[in-house]
């Protein structure tokens, strides 16, 4: 319905729930097919009270194959790399970039505290990759992924 009335769809998932690889494949399928423009790719940082509080952490190797298999199902979507990169991949978070993440959530999250900005612009910098900085489009209209 988002993509009938004319608006952009963002739509993703989070990793490490306990899901199958099965699991993963039907949700990057799936918003393959709804046409997601934007999907952001959170992971699992189980919070203490939580039902999913005992889960244990993705590997940071699955998580980051977790990326690459979503970009080579979405290679048009933007990839929003998102909650739980700094729990999960720790001194990995820039091997997501190299992996097909091509957009950083930055800053806090909903309930958990992210990257200071200035960290993932480094990180930006250290991979040579382009940042946007103000509210470019491209021939969709859309704004230009880090």
């Amino acid at each position: 319905m988002v993509v009938a009335a004319g608006m952009e769809l963002c739509s993703g998932g989070i990793f490490g729930m306990g899901e199958s690889w099965a699991d993963r494949l039907d949700l990057a399928f799936w918003l393959r097919d709804l046409g997601a423009r934007e999907i952001p790719c959170n992971f699992l940082n189980p919070r203490p009270g939580t039902p999913l509080q005992a889960i244990p952490l993705l590997h940071p190797l699955e998580a980051l194959r977790c990326v690459a298999v979503m970009r080579c199902i979405n290679p048009e979507a933007v990839l929003r790399y998102a909650g739980g990169r700094e729990v999960v991949l720790r001194d990995l978070q820039a091997y997501g970039m190299l992996a097909g993440a091509n957009g950083l959530i930055v800053g806090n999250y909903l309930t958990t505290l992210g990257r200071s900005a200035e960290a993932d612009l480094a990180m930006l910098a250290d991979l040579g990759m382009p940042v946007a900085t103000g509210p470019l489009t491209g021939s969709t209209g859309r704004t230009a992924p880090v």
